[in-house]
């Protein structure tokens, strides 16, 4: 039998124990300090960690507001149970109801009370766009009346953005749902063909979108030069047809004002959002 050295045997333990006691501390220090270890995370959400979760408390419409709106399109699908929206722009004779029907090629021609007339139709959003507003580009069709017929009516008032005058002192659209308002503030507006590449309502991501809109404002004619192009956002665009050339369209892009904006912006700008009602009058 081999020979055991007591004071080997002595080292050894006492090597052991402090090694024990080191372990110790070290999972009790993992387990009790609230900035390290998976428990650690749980402490950080309940003492402040919400902040990375926290959201932007959504639009609620006043009660006059859902009164108004429900009194609005009560009347407007009475008429045409297609229509979707109404939009105008304060300051303009933009003024408007708006349809979406399964194809971009009926209301053309066909008005917002079933007769035909070409070069009046109806503002109608593009098949593709969800009704409510919410995708990143939206897209509004309307004719310019021009000089071909006696009034303003649909979207020859966009047409006038071509001049950095008009455009600045009328930089807001108002979009009325059945739900709720969306208030709007111009980008810019591009001069483009007809089939320009430009015309898109889907993007494959973050990236694609946000090129085409930077895209789009450095060619624009008229900018806001206060407004910066963001993923988050949403965008409108009001597509309508130029006077002296019908192959090529005038396209007024919006922003959306974001929820979070919403109530500092209605507060701000009240009095340049109200509704005055000019569709008809010449």
């Amino acid at each position: 039998m081999k020979r055991v050295d007591n004071k080997s045997s002595k080292t050894s333990g006492i090597m052991i124990a402090a090694l024990v006691a080191a372990v110790v501390l070290v999972v009790g220090f993992l387990f009790f300090n609230p900035f390290a270890g998976g428990k650690s995370s749980n402490s950080a959400k309940k003492a402040g960690g919400t902040s990375a979760t926290k959201q932007v408390a959504k639009y609620e419409p006043s009660q006059e507001e859902k009164d108004y709106l429900k009194n609005r399109f009560a009347q407007l699908t009475s008429v045409n149970p297609e229509a979707i929206a109404y939009v105008y722009a304060p300051g303009t004779q933009l003024d408007e109801p708006v349809v979406q029907t399964t194809d971009n090629e009926t209301y053309l021609n066909k008005t917002f009370d079933g007769g035909y007339q070409p070069y009046l139709g109806t503002v109608f959003m593009d098949m593709d766009n969800k009704k409510n507003f919410s995708d990143r580009l939206t897209w509004l069709f309307g004719h310019a009346r021009g000089s071909k017929v006696g009034d303003h009516r649909m979207f020859n008032d966009v047409n006038y953005y071509d001049t950095q005058e008009y455009f600045d002192q009328h930089p807001y659209v108002v979009i009325e749902t059945p739900e709720r308002k969306y208030y709007y503030e111009a980008l810019g507006l591009v001069i483009v063909p007809e089939d320009t590449a430009f015309y898109r309502t889907s993007f494959t991501d973050d990236k694609d979108f946000t090129t085409q809109l930077k895209n789009i404002y450095e060619s624009a004619r008229t900018k806001n030069p206060n407004i910066k192009i963001k993923a988050s956002d949403k965008y409108l665009v009001l597509s309508t047809c130029r006077e002296e050339d019908e192959t090529i369209r005038s396209n007024l892009y919006l922003r959306q004002i974001p929820d979070s904006e919403m109530k500092d912006f209605v507060a701000k700008h009240a009095d340049q959002l109200k509704y005055v009602a000019t569709r008809g009058q010449q």
